[in-house]
């Protein structure tokens, strides 16, 4: 029985080690060996040394089952690579798209003020100036009102915390004598800020980690926001309501999220009832006080059920902004921004992307296209090194029965004095690196590719100019020669 657990898979460390060096060279191999008392065949290179008890508290892996999970994982490798290659065309092209969309800032018009032209109705326009964004504190939760009383945003957020038990659960594996894995699930435990409560009753071990008995407020949810009502965000002469341009939802979306801490209030005024939080119930503002970043519930270290709730805002005090204005109704200004419609670009009828774009600072109509254009790249590189991990981990899963096997070296320690540890761990640096460099060549050539494809004219010149720089030095180095070569005269004898 115990030599037949592997027939499934009909993969047995024998027939692997007589694939590659042959049926010849095994009879002699074994030939020798019993010639000279040794055993003819290592427990290792049977079926029956793939077998190991597992214990108590441990998961054993054997051998095939290793090598099956990674002949999957290189099916899905395969999988990968295309995707991969893929995402690099999509990221090549989608950055030609945006940087011909960032140049059409230059072709704005720019005001000198922050007072709308009729005239310019219609057309793209670049302004810069003071904002305003109406007093939203007043709508937040009960609880948190009265310690951001007189702050006015775009939206406000806030974010309940509490402190709970956490439990870690770890595998600690190690390679076994029959090329399998022997894991055993260890369990840590912490005290930690979560966003929801733990359940301490379904730990490992829950005595003195409990949780028991604390939950978050019922009057607050976990996470919230409040939001400045439609059109009530203008950019104006002098931060007033009325008089500028009115901002959309989209542009909005670009003011930063900054924290609040530093706006929040110490505290509030007592109420006649300073009841501490107790862990669950209902939340009051006499129940928090503010330090550093954060409203809490503790003074000093906290204890199991406290709260600490962040705030952040979106705001700014000015801002600049490109976009094509038109006439709006119902809002504090009648000019408004909207978007720029897609505008064809180069020889093949590509597109630009809708263009509506604001930075929450006042700058100069080059110093905004440079940041747009520094953006673009910026994403554009992100998404490169995302690729080129992607394609690493495609080409490492294709190699991983290559791992697998070299992971066998260590049946060599008992005649090896230990060197087959050494010979795995040499194999799986080994293919790691390949993994690496194999990834690094196919993600460059497939950039190089995307950009014929997304950039036919800027590739080919490119191209032509480094072939004119290779005839260029072939002909000077050509020269050169034939300098040497006249600077003597043969004589004959």
């Amino acid at each position: 029985e115990r030599r037949t657990f592997c027939v499934p898979c009909q993969v047995t460390m024998a027939s692997i080690f007589q694939q590659m060096l042959g049926s010849a060279c095994s009879t002699m191999c074994m030939s020798g060996r019993m010639a000279m008392g040794i055993p003819s065949v290592p427990s290792f290179l049977t079926t029956e040394g793939l077998e190991s008890d597992a214990r108590d508290g441990e998961e054993t892996e054997k051998f095939c089952e290793k090598l099956g999970k990674s002949l999957c994982q290189m099916v899905l490798g395969l999988v990968m690579i295309p995707v991969c290659m893929g995402l690099v065309f999509w990221n090549e092209n989608n950055l030609v798209v945006n940087e011909a969309t960032a140049d059409l800032v230059h072709s704005a018009k720019v005001y000198k003020s922050c007072v709308p032209n009729p005239s310019a109705t219609g057309e793209l326009v670049f302004v810069a100036c003071d904002l305003y964004t109406p007093h939203i504190a007043r709508s937040l939760p009960s609880p948190l009102s009265p310690f951001l009383d007189d702050v006015s945003a775009a939206s406000i957020s806030w974010a309940i915390e509490i402190f709970q038990w956490k439990e870690n659960e770890e595998d600690d594996c190690e390679d076994t004598d029959n090329g399998g894995q022997k894991c055993t699930k260890k369990y840590s435990y912490s005290r930690a800020w979560v966003q929801a409560p733990v359940d301490s009753e379904s730990f490992a071990r829950p005595e003195g980690h409990g949780n028991q008995g604390t939950e978050l407020p019922v009057n607050v949810d976990s996470m919230g926001s409040v939001e400045a009502p439609p059109l009530s965000v203008v950019m104006s002469q002098h931060g007033t309501p009325d008089g500028g341009f009115v901002l959309d939802s989209n542009l909005v979306s670009y003011l930063p999220s900054v924290d609040l801490g530093d706006r929040l209030k110490s505290s509030v005024p007592s109420d006649g009832n300073d009841e501490p939080w107790g862990g669950s119930g209902t939340l009051t503002p006499q129940m928090l006080h503010s330090n550093g970043e954060y409203l809490q519930t503790f003074t000093r270290s906290p204890e199991i059920g406290d709260l600490r709730i962040q705030l952040t805002g979106q705001l700014a005090q000015e801002a600049t902004a490109c976009g094509v204005q038109q006439r709006t109704e119902g809002a504090s200004s009648e000019y408004i921004f909207e978007a720029l419609p897609p505008q064809k670009f180069g020889w093949f009828g590509k597109k630009t992307k809708p263009l509506e774009r604001l930075e929450a600072e006042k700058v100069s109509q080059e110093e905004f296209t440079q940041r747009y254009h520094s953006e673009n790249q910026g994403s554009a590189w992100h998404m490169r090194f995302i690729a080129l991990a992607l394609m690493s981990a495609a080409i490492h899963r294709v190699l991983s029965p290559l791992s697998v096997i070299s992971g066998a070296a260590t049946h060599l320690n008992k005649w090896l004095c230990g060197l087959g540890t050494v010979i795995k761990d040499a194999g799986h640096c080994i293919i790691g690196t390949a993994a690496t460099l194999i990834a690094l060549v196919l993600t460059t050539l497939t950039i190089a590719v995307a950009w014929f494809a997304v950039r036919p004219v800027a590739s080919l010149a490119a191209v032509a100019v480094a072939v004119c720089m290779k005839v260029v030095f072939v002909r000077f180095h050509h020269k050169q020669q034939q300098g040497k070569d006249d600077s003597y005269v043969k004589l004959k004898a």
